[in-house]
């Protein structure tokens, strides 16, 4: 049950938000968090059943084993606990990847079962490692089960995240429970930040996806202007898939007077790697700042400190390292491929290359310059994440900068009779109105991507206006009118 399906519009949110608020304010807090607890695990067994015992599973050993860290520490015993984390995500997302990577290394014959990765498996698991680690480190404490339960399952950020610390949500849920939830202060803000999404999701985000689905189609030999057309549209189609679930998440939290993170702020306005990734996916860039590259940048500097390592070598250690670490894991946790390897190496090179430009001193480029190269990184490091393979990866990227000929369409190469340019055949661009379609609509998201404010930012502070009003209605009214075309959120996969 996605966000947009009508199901969950029309039937699953009101019933929701009518039986939560209910109970809030004639029954309890706790029985209120309950209730927000029952309908998280109705929303999750909607996809299956079988997983969502799997889940509760995976969370009564994860409440044990956060009990044994808090009261009785043993050493290991945190490494026991992210290491069950881990191989329950390995057995179902990378065990088929690892066999084939066997199978490719050592020369033998595995006869592969058919993988079915549960769904969100990456986030709730992520989401459960940081507690352990937050409780080992004495900078959180275990909470009752009721309000871990909801802190894993609440189901505005159960499927696609945000991943949310329990630093972020424990005082909430201790509010609510004490009868401190904001009830319906959000109410407005809510409903305007899930219109919003909805709005980028269903509107802008799905009509760019046939065009995307036809350019990644494996082994389709494309054109240089397809394939930087194919780059930039699936770059925008992900930005308004991903960054409205995110605005449509946030909302549906403060519905229910839950605050949770902003997700995404404004990311093609950046002019660095480093600004891009404060910018995109901010929720999973924080956790692996946080449980990757830090724990490896500290023990490296030590290192450093304690043979005497010189300024290059330091670099290497300290920045390098860890960014490169903390990146390939970022790409591993997005797929069992190695085209989400090569997205983790790409982001990664391109932001020890950034963070070496600072550490020279390098003159700064001009605002235009670095935001274009910025761009061209990302366009470059999307192409991995959205292709099936390496080498179709490789060869649009062959197309995008070292292109073979330069040719025209049928309706343009007739207007150029001088130019001697030969005829090409398009997937897209062989009629005027197509490619003029094509071209206006992303030219518009492309300006819609810079210039749309990250309201979930301040998400509690989205005050009520004549204009806002309007908007929100106009949104609503285009989302609605498709709404009968079926979909599903790109980041579901992960």
């Amino acid at each position: 049950m996605v966000f947009s399906d009508p199901k969950f519009l029309f039937l699953f949110l009101p019933i929701a938000f009518l039986i939560f608020h209910a109970v809030r304010i004639w029954g309890s807090g706790a029985m209120a968090i309950g209730v927000l607890v029952v309908l998280s695990c109705i929303f999750y067994a909607y996809w299956s059943v079988t997983f969502l015992f799997l889940l509760l599973g995976q969370i009564i050993v994860n409440y044990h084993l956060g009990y044994q860290l808090q009261s009785r520490p043993r050493r290991g015993l945190l490494s026991l606990a992210v290491i069950f984390n881990l191989c329950l995500l390995g057995y179902f997302k990378y065990r088929n990847f690892f066999l084939e990577t066997w199978v490719d290394i050592a020369g033998t014959h595995v006869v592969l079962s058919h993988l079915i990765v549960p769904l969100a498996i990456s986030f709730h698991t992520f989401q459960q490692i940081a507690l352990l680690v937050d409780i080992k480190d004495e900078e959180a404490e275990l909470p009752p089960p009721l309000n871990y339960v909801f802190f894993v399952m609440f189901f505005p950020q159960l499927i696609a995240g945000p991943i949310v610390l329990h630093r972020e949500m424990g005082r909430q849920v201790e509010g609510t429970r004490a009868g401190n939830n904001p009830g319906f202060a959000y109410i407005g803000a809510g409903l305007f930040l899930f219109i919003f999404g909805l709005f980028k999701k269903v509107f802008l985000a799905d009509k760019l996806a046939p065009l995307v689905d036809i350019a990644f189609t494996p082994h389709l030999d494309l054109t240089f202007p397809e394939s930087w057309t194919a780059a930039i549209a699936y770059a925008l189609q992900l930005y308004f898939d991903f960054s409205g679930y995110s605005d449509m998440a946030v909302g549906l939290g403060l519905l229910f007077g839950f605050r949770l993170p902003n997700n995404f702020l404004v990311p093609f306005r950046a002019t660095s790697m480093i600004e891009y990734w404060k910018r995109w996916h901010i929720t999973m860039t924080r956790f692996f700042t946080m449980y990757t590259y830090m724990p490896v940048a500290v023990a490296m500097s030590r290192f450093t400190r304690a043979k005497g390592v010189g300024k290059i070598g330091s670099f290497v250690l300290t920045i390098t390292l860890p960014t490169m670490v903390a990146f390939l894991a970022s790409g591993l946790w997005h797929g069992a491929g190695w085209t989400f390897i090569m997205f983790g190496v790409a982001n990664g090179a391109g932001l020890v290359i950034n963070h070496l430009w600072k550490s020279a001193n390098a003159p700064k480029l001009p605002r235009f310059l670095a935001w274009s190269l910025t761009a061209v990184t990302v366009l470059i490091t999307l192409v991995y994440f959205r292709s099936t393979s390496l080498g179709q990866a490789h060869s649009m990227l062959h197309t995008m900068f070292i292109p073979h000929a330069f040719g025209a369409p049928p309706w343009l190469a007739a207007h150029l009779p001088g130019w001697h340019l030969p005829v090409t055949s398009y997937e897209w661009f062989n009629y005027a109105a197509m490619t003029l379609q094509i071209f206006e609509y992303i030219a518009v998201l492309g300006v819609l991507s810079v210039l749309l404010p990250a309201y979930a930012a301040q998400a509690d502070k989205v005050n009520p206006t004549v204009w806002k009003a309007t908007a929100t209605a106009a949104m609503l009214w285009l989302a609605f009118g498709v709404l009968d075309q079926p979909r599903s959120f790109i980041y579901f996969a992960f």
